[in-house]
């Protein structure tokens, strides 16, 4: 289903065109153009899901920064594009979205709100072991990026696949 935005303001038609929203720019609106009466304002489904959208922006450049080290190698406590370990990529990629995390995944849980698997979106954060052990960024589609272990490297693999079931997921607060 395509909705159509009217917006005024490039960001937002640059946003609304990247969360799938067919864009109509609007010409802002002279004196004389101007309807006479203002009907209230009324929250439409176009603009529900554009509000949704907005809130994943703020974690695109985090996926972005960590989908360009994919191949990095994983080193036990590393925090940089030289190895990462997987709260080390996490918190590294997070930094572009202007958001600091804890450096340690446990301390990473701890630091973001507990939801379901089925309200993941895009830039959650999905954790594995009782206690939390391991964490990866959701990329959504049931897939997240991590730095998986010794001998492997920052890759994109499907949750279900990693090997074990997810303990939980996050969303950064």
């Amino acid at each position: 289903m395509t909705f159509r935005l009217n917006v005024r303001k490039p960001l937002a038609a640059m946003t609304a065109a990247a969360a799938g929203l067919a864009v109509v720019v609007a010409a802002p609106m002279t004196a004389s153009a101007a309807p006479a009466a203002t009907p209230a304002p009324v929250v439409s489904q176009a603009q529900a899901v554009y509000a949704a959208n907005i809130a994943l922006l703020r974690f695109w450049p985090a996926m972005e920064a960590a989908g360009s080290v994919l191949g990095t190698p994983y080193r036990w406590g590393g925090t940089t594009p030289a190895g990462f370990d997987c709260s080390g990529l996490v918190q590294w990629s997070m930094r572009f979205s202007g958001i600091e995390l804890p450096r340690t995944s446990r301390a990473q849980q701890a630091a973001s709100l507990p939801i379901s698997a089925e309200q993941a979106r895009p830039g959650d954060l999905v954790f594995f072991g009782s206690p939390v052990h391991h964490v990866g960024i959701y990329l959504g589609e049931g897939l997240m990026i991590h730095s998986p272990s010794s001998g492997k490297s920052v890759s994109i693999v499907a949750v279900e696949r990693f090997g074990t079931t997810p303990s939980g997921y996050g969303r950064i607060k």
